[in-house]
């Protein structure tokens, strides 16, 4: 394979997007792309390095793969790698596909490309034999992981051709100077000393009969050794300058044996160099006479190699074990523990609210500050252990031949204490906690699929624990994660067969119990369940993601019903939607509630959008939107206020309208004199800051009592109104005395049933 020959690649998968995918991973046209992956792949500035093109053809059947294969090597221009889906219904799968490519082309190198766990690496070698040219490759793919394999495998392919196009030529050449031995000495002689190589020949009797120059200078032999003829003088020199002499001389012990056998092995020497010995019986006249040795310097072609299984075991940020590596290692910890009967654990780490560094201080810092972790962890474990990262903040620690569950215990809580220190990263110093799940075998799952999945369930049971936390894996999270799963599936079918409705809880001007706004609650109708208040799935619907298209919905429908009411001619009020952090980054919120309003032509004063304190700082993103929602004419509310953050120095800088005071503090009133001054607090703030103030959780008449006292303008509860239908709040803004006339009403058949 030349430059003007890029490598073949074959993708056979019945899904067309993921042909499309690798087409896009692997297809890199301009220089800097070339530069910058080879950068990634061999480190420096990426100048140095040419990144290899790639020719990729798609078949979306096993069978349709295979014809392109042969095709492809019949006409002399054979693929070097092929990616393979596990599962192609309704044909071949990849196993079966795999055994036919090899009966045609058993050089192809081959990636097994699976989601599931159809088959484990025992079953895959049960079925396709033990060849270094199969890998297994997890769904979904990272890019860099793809680019860094189809490299290396192609290189190893281009290798292996190279090795046997040597071969063949050295075979010939061989031949053609055991010929030329029984025509001229001389001859032989002239060639020995051209080749640059070295080349020695021993007899059957074991004397040395000829050698070339080269072998001298390549292998360093003193005179004696080589002036002493003798086989077993040259093989004890080449045991004390071998790395691993016992190999090589097993080996050569065969060969004597063995006197027709033609070898090729690898040799490393003590100094670094790296030989590949060709080693072939030495015939006249069709009789075996001795055995000719060529020593090739392969020193550089070994360095790449090495470089390059590297480069595809390895992460290339932290210079850790990447997901390859880590699933090689963790096989042989199965061994290991079922040899010496002991526990093996696998803890999955993730840092905690790792984003907002990256968001805040750009991507730079963020991996500046993975490779710092990276060091302190691979500090706090033992040299036998192994630290994988898998991409982006996740990492996996392997910790082997364990004894107890304290032992794991004491190693978790030591590596959660090496984040105790501040990391010093541009030019701040910032402090972050990480939650570790942890399985153990074989408690917890004899595969390694399983245990890599109840590590990682259990790591998101530790940071729902707000981080810094370890936590076991217990079955009973995989029944939870289950039941979620199943609450997501209903909440997607709720959504498209129209189960949510909205209710408005009316907000009352105190002074005369005036309606002045509504705020828009949902509620589901669930086909089985009855009606589910937020409590009963808007904690899934965060989890999930699916709170973004639900608040969008509530959205469009609050608005859609305020403007309704407008029309039908009644004094226009606020209504008031709570939106979420997820709502703000998913979406360019902005400009969706821009549009929302247009579609229904609703004034955007007529709009308030409810915000919790957390929501508002945890990103700066979120912050600017709310300035271009305020800009809008949208009304801007504090909701659950006095619960979040301490700091009050955002007030300043965030243009807000009103404060909802939290009904917690409103519940303790006259019960608990500390939150009494708190509210007292909150209304001289938010009139200082010409904020309007409003109590939510209003229940009672000693509550309104209090509130009235301290000015507080508004107020929201079950003591004036429940949440209410949109007919209802139609006939309130209809008649003023109707939330009157349903109070006293609701008031009167609680005392009939009491």
């Amino acid at each position: 394979m030349n430059d003007q020959n890029p490598f073949k690649i074959i993708i056979i998968d019945d899904n067309p997007s993921i042909h499309h995918d690798f087409v896009k991973i692997l297809k890199t046209k301009s220089p800097n792309e070339i530069d910058n992956l080879s950068a990634e792949l061999f480190g420096g500035e990426g100048t140095t390095t040419q990144f290899p093109e790639f020719e990729i053809d798609a078949a979306s059947q096993g069978k349709e793969g295979v014809l392109r294969i042969k095709t492809a090597l019949e006409t002399g221009k054979p693929y070097a790698l092929a990616f393979v889906d596990i599962r192609m219904p309704p044909g071949w799968d990849g196993i079966e596909t795999i055994k036919h490519i090899w009966e045609i082309n058993k050089d192809i190198q081959i990636v097994i490309c699976t989601a599931y766990s159809d088959y484990s690496w025992e079953d895959t070698v049960k079925h396709l034999g033990k060849t270094d040219n199969l890998l297994i490759l997890k769904k979904p793919f990272d890019n860099v992981s793809v680019r860094q394999l189809a490299c290396a495998l192609t290189k190893k392919w281009e290798l292996t051709r190279e090795t046997k196009d040597y071969t063949t030529q050295l075979q010939q050449e061989v031949s053609d100077r055991t010929m030329s031995l029984q025509k001229s000495l001389s001859l032989l002689k002239s060639t020995f000393e051209s080749s640059s190589d070295a080349i020695i020949v021993i007899n059957k009797d074991g004397t040395i009969t000829d050698y070339n120059v080269k072998l001298i200078e390549m292998l360093q032999i003193p005179k004696s050794t080589i002036e002493s003829k003798s086989e077993e003088s040259f093989f004890d020199y080449l045991q004390t300058q071998l790395k691993s002499p016992d190999e090589f001389l097993r080996r050569m012990s065969e060969l004597r044996e063995n006197r027709t056998e033609v070898d090729i092995s690898v040799i490393h020497f003590k100094n670094g160099k790296v030989f590949e010995c060709y080693s072939q019986p030495h015939q006249l006249n069709n009789e075996v006479v001795g055995r000719i040795m060529d020593f090739r310097d392969i020193t550089k072609r070994a360095t790449l190699e090495k470089k390059l299984h590297h480069q595809a075991t390895h992460d290339p940020l932290t210079g850790l074990a990447n997901r390859v590596k880590l699933l090689e290692e963790i096989k042989d910890a199965f061994s290991l523990s079922n040899k010496h009967d002991s526990l093996f654990a696998l803890l999955f780490l993730d840092f905690d609210r790792f984003k907002l560094i990256n968001d805040s201080l750009s991507h730079q810092a963020g991996d500046t500050l993975l490779k710092e972790a990276a060091t302190r962890l691979q500090a706090s474990i033992r040299k036998d252990d192994v630290l994988a990262r898998l991409g982006g903040d996740e990492f996996v620690i392997l910790l082997k031949n364990i004894s107890s569950k304290k032992e794991i215990e004491d190693k978790a809580s030591k590596i959660l204490s090496v984040f105790h220190q501040p990391f010093h990263i541009a030019d701040r110093k910032l402090t972050i906690t990480a939650s570790i799940g942890i399985s153990t075998y074989p408690t917890d799952g004899d595969s390694i699929d399983i245990l890599l999945r109840n590590a990682d369930t259990a790591m998101y049971r530790a940071k729902a624990k707000k981080g810094d936390h370890y936590i076991f894996y217990t079955p009973t999270m995989n029944s939870e994660s289950l039941a979620t799963l199943d609450q997501d599936m209903e909440l997607r079918s709720a959504l498209a067969n129209n189960e949510f409705f909205l209710v408005y809880q009316p907000q009352l001007d105190l002074g005369s119990e005036k309606l002045i706004a509504v705020e828009a609650l949902i509620r589901w109708r669930h086909p089985k369940k009855g009606i589910l208040s937020p409590i009963d799935f808007i904690p899934t619907a965060e989890e999930t993601g699916l709170i973004v298209p639900i608040g969008d919905w509530v959205l469009k429908t609050a608005c859609a019903q305020n403007k309704a009411w407008q029309e039908a001619g009644l004094p226009p009020i606020r209504v008031a939607v709570n939106v979420t952090a997820q709502q703000f980054l998913v979406n360019n919120l902005t400009q969706k509630i821009s549009t929302v309003l247009k579609e229904t032509k609703l004034d955007p004063q007529y709009l308030e959008i409810e915000l919790t304190e957390n929501v508002i700082l945890s990103n700066r993103e979120i912050i600017l939107a709310v300035t271009e929602l305020k800009k809008l004419g949208i009304f801007i509310a504090i909701d659950d206020f006095g619960t979040g953050y301490s700091s009050l120095s955002y007030l300043h800088r965030i243009p807000l309208d009103r404060l909802k005071i939290d009904s917690s503090f409103i519940q303790h009133i006259q019960s608990a004199n500390d939150d009494e001054v708190i509210i007292r607090a909150i209304i001289s703030m938010a009139k200082s800051l010409n904020l309007e103030v409003l109590a939510e959780g209003v229940e009672s008449l000693d509550q309104v009592n209090f509130l009235k006292k301290y000015d507080c303008a508004d107020v929201q509860g079950y003591y004036f109104s429940a949440p209410l239908s949109g007919d209802d709040i139609k006939k309130s803004l209809e008649n003023p005395d109707f939330l009157k006339k349903l109070k006293d009403s609701l008031k009167k058949h609680a005392h009939e049933g009491s």
